[in-house]
């Protein structure tokens, strides 16, 4: 089967505290895979180090054969990404949201 995610000895910290530690894993295409935990366990930590929202301190992701951290913006015209939170600029108007998402896209008509 085809390898759709990979990543190898992935961590990351916070100050002095590991988030995520040495984690591999890999998927295959057309696996369902779920991530569980405790809260604080470095389930969300994990996912953005994987879409390359955040650097991870050690370890290599691939995505599609894309390295998240160089080739984001061509990923996320494959990947549909709903984030546990969102922290938008206080007064940001619909349409300039809708730029912004539009601008992770390759193709977008607002």
């Amino acid at each position: 089967m085809e390898t759709t995610i990979k990543v190898e000895n992935m961590s990351k910290s916070y100050a002095k505290v590991k988030a995520v530690d040495r984690l591999n894993l890999a998927i295959c295409r057309g696996e369902v895979f779920g991530l569980l935990g405790a809260n604080g366990a470095g389930k969300s930590t994990a996912i953005e180090c994987l879409l390359g929202t955040k650097q991870q301190d050690s370890g290599t992701v691939t995505i599609l054969g894309m390295n998240p951290q160089i080739e984001r913006k061509k990923l996320f015209e494959k990947v549909g990404v709903q984030f546990q939170e969102a922290n938008y600029q206080d007064k940001i108007r619909v349409g300039e949201l809708c730029e912004v998402t539009a601008s992770l896209y390759k193709t977008a008509a607002i």
